[in-house]
Formats: structure tokens, sequence, C-alpha cells
């Protein structure tokens, strides 16, 4: 059944957003793709799902019931049956679907609901993505792992969601039209590790050039991410053209107004197209014409101004000019086009530029740092609420949940929110701290989360499928503690990761080594959680959970037993100086296996997963060079910005890249204590800058044995360390 609809989308207390649009809605199509997905999730079950979607788009809502020996569930679109289906699993079945695996022990007959379960939609927009999830997290995917990623954002209630794989193909297209040197194209296209800053006008060409079968591949597995993303009635926010240009379009249109700009944190400064040169309309044209050709077009579209870097010339008039000038463009080429800014670098003054009918501002930093509070709610304009959580992709537990809870809910109860549309999740990197974004998802129908500590009780049944006290207190105590923080951007690092000195505060930009609670907790979660070992060993959030928290308290230890070492080296205690430094090195290398047990926390994975992608040794060289320089160097060893930002506690890279810059490191001052000469802090950067280098040209991989039982391996881990800290007391 097709219908033709007319409507004014009205959310937040009737606040009316005025987007009227014409709506062909494919009822019979958004009902397969919903029982596609019923049945990908639950192959075993689907058939006990009477699926009914409605004609109604004035909000979106879902209603879960008893039908007979069936659960029914009905929604307006695929997205709302799929967040029915996830609330049923939830908390019916006690079930649980995240990134580090599926809890899904159905009982043979489906529980019954008895009352009607119906909720409604809080946000209009259910926002994600991040640039740099692009080349932190999801770089290496297939289509088998971006099928399950688009399946949990549907399960999750999201939307609306950043889709810029293949963007490779479409500057490919619209600078070939212009005329442009195949060599200058690929000179222009970052590697694949870098591609994040490229788009986002930091960087021509970093970890390139790329290759004719990485656009090619990306390009076709781009075609099923969108095809599946349309069928589920979530819509994909394309790239912009923002002003960004080849070097070489200086040369090729010489009256044209084309800047380099500033340099990136030392990178070579990009090239930029003022908007109010006649070609920048031209290019928009045709950069949105080869797009769409490719991928279609869905009116909504990303890109930021002057990312982290210095406009060419200072001024509020002059930046309004520009925020107006590309937002004109953007219209000229499509003038049903909705801009997709990010705060990060939005400034204040020039907000009043945009036509706030055609531009949507995601508040990233909500968690932490949120803009909304400072510029009068984006002075009127549609704005999304998100959280960031993770930068570099990092491994570290933490969030903020009660934080978070609390002030989402003060932002949508605020007189002063303005236009707040949508809650978005726009984490750098993926795959841990699901808690947090389980939790905010959920409020997206569950409108107020007002006490934490029960709903985490509630996320630990589900997470395990059992009811425990045992497992209850481990989470609780996980609550009120990593999940309290940090303050500074999110994860907590270890020093593990840093490059050593005497003065390690972070491994990475923004980053930060400092404890915020008590390590005895954490071991305490951990021994309460292995308490349930019998019960669910095999279950696969579960061991995660264990390694997971291993991990982190045995970076913690490190943190904390480098602070003694710095102290027994200054004070010249020799003897408490080799101790220390040997136990250093041996939790790197105990916790090395214990991660090595799990792929998921592998170098080696990683690694892997690039070479996958490969179909020649050009292909082969190119992407595990640049899957190696991103998680250690990142950049040049002159640019010292990114140095370690991307920095992962993983099996394999804790050996074979942590281990020997420590190792040399303690070489060199225990050298300097015997022989009593001061450590030379320059040299030895020097030289691991050196072997950083030369780890990113290496091919093969450290070599594991065959590793013993993953929650064998993390108990035997915290038995041996988890006193480690009274002991410290009597070697200083």
């Amino acid at each position: 059944m097709r219908k033709l609809i007319n409507r004014e989308k009205l959310v937040n207390n009737n606040e009316t957003i005025l987007r009227k649009e014409n709506l062909v809605i494919d009822t019979e199509a958004q009902q397969n793709s919903a029982e596609q997905l019923v049945k990908r999730i639950l192959p075993d079950h689907y058939k006990f799902f009477d699926l009914k979607i409605s004609n109604d788009v004035s909000e979106d809502y879902f209603i879960i019931k008893d039908a007979g020996e069936k659960i029914s569930l009905e929604a307006n679109n695929p997205v709302s049956i799929a967040s029915a289906l996830n609330w049923y699993l939830k908390y019916y079945c006690n079930c649980h679907i995240s990134w580090n695996g599926n809890q899904l022990n159905l009982p043979g007959t489906l529980p019954k609901v008895g009352k009607t379960i119906s909720h409604k939609a809080a946000f209009d927009l259910r926002y994600y993505l991040n640039y740099c999830t692009f080349s932190y997290s999801m770089v290496w995917w297939d289509w088998e792992r971006w099928e399950k990623e688009i399946d949990w954002m549907a399960l999750n209630g999201i939307n609306i969601t950043l889709a810029l794989i293949g963007q490779e193909a479409v500057w490919q297209n619209a600078l070939r039209r212009l005329g442009v040197k195949e060599e200058n194209i690929f000179k222009f296209l970052p590697g694949p590790a870098f591609l994040a800053w490229g788009w986002l006008g930091n960087f021509d060409g970093w970890g390139g050039p790329t290759t004719q079968n990485w656009i090619n591949d990306q390009k076709e597995l781009q075609f099923k991410i969108l095809a599946r993303l349309r069928e589920l009635n979530i819509t994909p926010i394309l790239q912009a053209f923002i002003g960004r240009v080849p070097e070489c379009l200086k040369k090729k249109f010489p009256e044209a107004k084309i800047d380099q700009l500033p340099g990136w944190y030392g990178y070579e400064g990009v090239y930029f197209l003022d908007p109010s040169d006649p070609l920048f309309k031209k290019l928009n044209k045709i950069f949105i014409e080869e797009q769409t050709k490719l991928y279609g077009n869905d009116h909504y579209f990303a890109g930021d101004v002057f990312h982290e870097i210095e406009s060419p010339l200072t001024g509020g008039d002059y930046l309004s000019s520009i925020y107006k000038g590309i937002q004109e463009g953007l219209l000229y080429a499509d003038n049903k086009a909705k801009w997709v800014l990010q705060s990060w670098t939005i400034r204040d003054e020039n907000i009043d530029a945009l036509d706030e009918n055609h531009v949507i501002i995601l508040d990233l930093y909500c968690d932490s740092e949120p803009k909304w509070k400072k510029t009068n709610a984006f002075h009127g304009h549609p704005w999304v609420w998100c959280i960031i959580n993770n930068f570099g992709g990092r491994t570290g537990l933490g969030g903020r949940l009660k934080h978070v809870a609390k002030e989402l809910n003060k932002a949508v109860k605020s007189d002063e929110k303005g236009k707040l549309i949508g809650v978005g999740l726009a984490p750098e990197g993926i795959g841990n701290n699901a808690v947090l974004y389980d939790m905010l998802t959920e409020m997206n129908w569950n409108n107020e989360i007002e006490n934490v500590d029960e709903w985490v009780t509630n996320f630990s049944k589900r997470r395990y499928g059992i009811e425990s006290e045992n497992t209850k207190n481990a989470w609780l105590k996980l609550l009120d503690s990593v999940y309290t923080g940090p303050k500074a951007y999110p994860p907590l690092e270890s020093v593990i990761c840093a490059l050593p000195s005497l003065e390690i505060n972070k491994a990475g930009s923004n980053g930060c080594t400092e404890l915020y609670y008590d390590n005895s907790i954490l071991i305490e979660s951990f021994e309460s959680l292995t308490k349930e070992i019998r019960k669910l060993s095999g279950e696969i959030t579960f061991v995660h959970d264990c390694v997971d928290i291993t991990r982190q308290i045995g970076a913690n230890t490190a943190n904390i037993i480098y602070e003694k070492i710095v102290v027994a080296y200054k004070s010249k205690n020799v003897e408490s100086f080799k101790k220390l430094t040997g136990l250093f090195l041996n939790i790197i290398n105990d916790l090395d296996e214990v991660l090595n047990s799990r792929e998921s926390f592998s170098l080696s994975k990683w690694i892997n997963d690039s070479k996958r992608k490969a179909k020649n040794e050009e292909d082969l060289k190119l992407y595990e060079w640049n899957a190696r320089r991103q998680i250690t160097l990142w950049s040049s060893p002159e640019i010292g910005e990114f140095h370690d930002y991307a920095n992962k506690q993983w099996g394999g890279l804790l050996r074979d890249y942590y281990l020997p810059r420590w190792e040399n490191f303690f070489v060199r001052l225990n050298g300097s204590l015997e022989n009593s000469h001061d450590f030379n802090q320059d040299e030895f950067r020097n030289d691991m800058l050196k072997f950083a280098v030369e780890w990113s040209d290496k091919k093969e991989l450290p070599k594991n044995g065959k590793q013993p039982d993953s929650i064998e391996l993390a108990v035997k881990f915290v038995d041996r360390y988890k006193n480690i800290i009274e002991s410290l007391q009597l070697m200083i």
C-alpha cells in the first residue's frame, strides 16, 4: 500500500518544526524490512512476532501487546518496530544486544506482556556517529559488520546517521569532470585510516595515496549501507561541499579566490575556495550531482567550517559571510538541503547568518561542555543534544551515567532549550562502555530515567540473562567508580600507552591518566562478577566484561606503580627502582596475555581486518601501514600533537609496541642511577620516534601461543595483583 501524505512535524511540547514534506510511504516495503530485521535478530523465534506498520507519520511510536500465541509489535516505521522488539527483549526476556556480543537466551514460549505497552518518541531526531568513528572504529569493516551495526541502530531507535563511506568515489568523479589529472586526485585523497580528517578539511593526502581498489570497494559497500538504511527508514547524512579543494585547482582557476589555510597542528594547510567566488556554486553543484548519481539524495548534508584551524581572515562579519555562502551554495545545488553542523568549532556570532529552516546543529559534547547554554540555544536554530564519551577510539572504561541522565532531563525541561529536536551519540570510537549508549538511546522512549541505580540493576540482568545479587553489586560498583567520570576528555588512559617520561599525565592529546576513583572498588566489582563463573562462563557478554574490567584494573595498577617508580628514581633508591620497574613490566606482559585471549581485545584483529580488504600487494602495504600508524604515531614524527592519540590497550600491541619503549626507558634510567649521570629525555624521545616509524613499516604480527580460557587468565591476573598496592608501601 502506498499513501501520499503531507505533514507538519510537531515535536518537543508542540514546538513546531517547519518541515512540510510530501512523503510516499510504502507500508508493504517497510513491513518487509521490519520482518527481515526481526528474522536476522531472532532466526529461531521471528515467527512468534506479529508486525504491523501503520500509516501514522505524525510521530514515532510503538505498541506491544499479546496476540494469542504471538507478540504483536505495532509502529509507524521499521525503526520503531525494531525499538519495540528491543524493548520487549530487554524488559520481558532479559535479553541484550550490544557491540560486545548478544545475550539472547529466549525461552521456548515467549513471555506475555499482559497490559498493552505503548511508548512515543521524545525526540524527532535520534542521531548517530562522528566523523572520527569512520576512521577509528569502522575503517576496516565489511558488509557483514555493517549489517549488524545498522540493525543495532534500528533497535536503539536511531533514525538519522552520518553515512560517509565511499566519499572518495564522489571526489574522483567530481574532479574528473573538472579535468583534474588522476595523479592530482590521488594526491588529494587521504589514506584509508585518515579519511575522516580529509572530509573535515584538516589535510590532504596524509596516509595515501590510496588505491583504485579501495575507492571501488568502498563505493560498493556504501551502496549496500545506504540501501539498508533507507529500507529501515534511517536517514543517511551525506557529505556537503564546504570549500576544501585540491591545490591544483588554484593553478587551473587562477582568478578564483582559492587560499591556503593555516596548517592543522603542523600539517600543510589545505586549499579553500571562498563561497563568494562564482566557482564555489559551480563546484558545489558538480559535487552534489556526482554524489547524487552514486548514492541518491536524502537532503541532509554534513560538513564543518575551518575545523580546528584558523580562518584566512578574522572577524565576525567575514566568518558569517562564509557560513552564509556555504549554505547558499548548498541550497543552489539542492533547495531542500539541510546542513548538519557540528558545534565543535562553530562560532556563536555566526549562527544567525544561517537559515534556521535549512540547518541542524549538533551540540556534540553535552556530556561535558554543552554549547547550547552559552549560545542561547543556538539562537533559536534546531539543535541536537549529543554526547561524545570517547576520543581516539581509546579502550578505557568510563562515562558519566548519572550526569548524562540528569543533564538531558534538565535540557528537555528547560524553558531556554529553544528548538531542541533530538538526542545523539557522537563517539570518536565505539565498542566499549555499551551501558552508557544503551541508557541514552532508551531515554528517547523512557523519557526520564531518574533512578540510574535501578536502571543499571536491570541492565545487569539482561546483560547476562540472570538475576543475581553478585552481578547487580558488580555493576553498582562500576556505576559508583568508572562510570562517575572522568571530567577530562574520556576515557581514562594508562601510562602504559604513553611515551615514557618522568612527567606523565596523559598518553595522547586531551587525555588523562589521573585516577578519579579507588582502584580497589574495581577489584571488588570483578570479584563480585566472577562469583557467577559457573553459571555465566559461556556467555560472551560475561567473558567480555571480565576481560575488560581486568584490563582496566591492570591499566590502573600500572598508573599507580608508575608514580612509585618516579619517586624511587628521584630519591635514587636503586633497589626499589629495580623492583618496581620489574613489576611494571610484568604487568604489561601478563595483561597482554589476558587481552590476547580475546580477539576483540587484540592487535591481530585490527591488522588482519585491514589485510582482508586488500586485493593485491599495493593494497596490502598501504592498508597495513595505515592500520599500524593510526594507533601509534598517527602523524609524522615532527607533529607531536597526535602521537599516541589513538592509543589502545590491546593484546599484542602492549607486548610488541609499548613494552619495548618502557624496557628501553627503564634501562636508561637505571644507567643514569648507577653511573650518576642525567637521563636525556630528548635523546630517548627521538629514538622512540624512530622505533615508531619502523614499527609502522613492519609486516609480521607477534606470535601467540594457544591461549587458556580468558576468564581463567583474568582471575589469575587479578589474584596476582590485587594486593600489590598495599605491598608497595613497604618498598619506598
